[in-house]
């Protein structure tokens, strides 16, 4: 059987069950490479199902959202700018409470938002975004001081052409924050330890909705090629969901396995640094 072609840099891949790990930059890929028919079908747009889906999601992680955003907001724009009337994209920004966040640091502050799933931003927190529909983005006008991809760098099929097509959306001087999964040292121990568990994992965070967790070779070189330098860069240990959520997508039913990952989850900051926190500008 040929091996894989990494679509981040052209490497050789390694498969294995459902992914695929490049044997050059490190990052592990969903594989085979979904359709763009497939990947549309994960979100559907404004049917009844899919509505009341994102409704519960985000009932859900916004405890958890509002404390991460308030992290990433504070992580890219400095406290000396808290005057300033910047303009500012959420992209990808699903149910728009990002904006809550954003408005409550700058008072002067125009946050914009777009997302391959119109419908998706919730009435509530529509008042403090304007939308921008998804097929008019790419021709839209409108220029930003500040864009932020909050877990949206591991959705898209075609990473460097996003970032190459947002590079162009930036005013002069502005900056671009990315938080997306990163892989860490529980993937390879797993693998090597206990293949059934690596398994689940792999069953829980590569998805057709998680295309791909990189390393951070991979993610710098996609940065890089697409024409940003790296200005702050971290990694931390960050979740959206509690952690039966993420039990549940791994298919784990032991309970003794349920209870190492509810005691490993809670002790993640000091386990994992399982995110990746980076702001860059244009080189």
């Amino acid at each position: 059987m040929d091996k894989p072609i990494c679509k981040i840099c052209g490497g050789e891949c390694f498969r294995y069950a459902h992914t695929a790990k490049c044997q050059s930059c490190g990052v592990l890929l969903y594989y085979p490479y979904p359709s763009d028919e497939d990947l549309a079908a994960n979100y559907g747009d404004g049917d009844e199902k899919t509505d009341a889906f994102w409704i519960d999601w985000y009932t859900e992680a916004s405890f958890l959202n509002h404390t991460n955003f308030t992290n990433m907001f504070r992580f890219t724009v400095d406290r000396s700018q808290r005057g300033d009337a910047l303009t500012i994209l959420d992209y990808g920004g699903g149910g728009g409470q990002f904006a809550l966040v954003a408005a409550s640091h700058l008072l002067k502050c125009t946050v914009y938002i777009t997302d391959m799933c119109d419908s998706a931003l919730r009435s509530s927190w529509a008042p403090v975004n304007r939308q921008i529909r998804f097929a008019d983005f790419e021709t839209d006008e409108t220029r930003f001081d500040v864009i932020f991809l909050n877990d949206v760098f591991e959705h898209v099929s075609d990473p460097l052409n996003v970032l190459r097509l947002l590079i162009g959306k930036l005013n002069e001087g502005g900056r671009l924050f990315i938080d997306t999964p990163k892989q860490f040292w529980l993937y390879p121990v797993l693998k090597l330890i206990a293949p059934p568990l690596y398994r689940k994992l792999l069953r829980g965070t590569v998805s057709t909705a998680h295309l791909q967790i990189w390393s951070r070779k991979s993610f710098e070189q996609t940065v890089k090629q697409a024409g940003f330098r790296i200005i702050k860069y971290k990694e931390i240990s960050e979740f959206t969901m509690p952690p039966q959520y993420y039990l549940k997508n791994m298919g784990v039913k032991n309970p003794l396995i349920k209870l190492m990952g509810i005691l490993f989850y809670r002790n993640a900051k000091w386990l994992a640094r399982n995110k990746i926190l980076c702001v860059c500008e244009k080189l």
